[in-house]
């Protein structure tokens, strides 16, 4: 391979990491609730570059190392975005949105509300009973058995994903939200 071409390969390799250091940004912006909309166009299009710089036949190792490296790191960071994005869809994670943070809820100075539950795979009673303390917390019916079944799905994908069987769940009521933590 000519040197012209080694070196513009490196440079299109330095670029890309500039663009996912951006794309990382933007999510970061969108968790937080500055930006309204998650970047997928951007994700998509260095999405569509890594693969391609991955398929492309490289001649020497430093070249191959540094698109190895390129792509495990987008990767990671895909999958952690798509898992978040996933996560807020079906409701487990909410995005607060920039100023939309409600200070009427409970009285300045007032500890939020909180539970703990233990749940279990064994237990579908143990999901129902979650559930239903999830519903109280946020003074509401129990709603239907969509949303029911995607917030219990959300919870044992979880628990299955970080290989455990029985869980002790804190649910603090703040801001108007349930926030949902595994306790160790």
């Amino acid at each position: 391979m000519p040197r012209s071409d080694k070196t513009q390969i490196e440079n299109f390799i330095h670029e890309l990491e500039n663009e996912i250091e951006s794309l990382k940004t933007q999510y970061n912006l969108f968790f937080s609730g500055e930006l309204n909309v998650p970047p997928e166009k951007l994700r998509d299009d260095i999405e569509k570059k890594v693969r391609k710089l991955t398929f492309t036949e490289q001649k020497t190792a430093k070249v191959k190392l540094l698109v190895q490296n390129l792509a495990s790191r987008f990767n990671l960071y895909n999958n952690m975005w798509l898992k978040k994005l996933h996560d807020i869809e079906v409701g487990v994670v909410r995005v607060q949105k920039k100023g939309s943070a409600r200070t009427g809820d409970m009285p300045r100075g007032a500890k939020p509300s909180s539970a703990e539950i233990t749940i279990s795979l064994n237990s579908e009673k143990s999901f129902e009973d979650f559930y239903t303390r999830y519903c109280k917390m946020l003074s509401r019916d129990e709603g239907n058995e969509s949303s029911k079944d995607q917030i219990i799905n959300s919870l044992k994908a979880k628990m299955i994903s970080s290989n455990l069987i029985d869980a002790k769940i804190h649910l603090v009521l703040k801001e108007g939200k349930v926030n949902v933590k595994f306790k160790n």
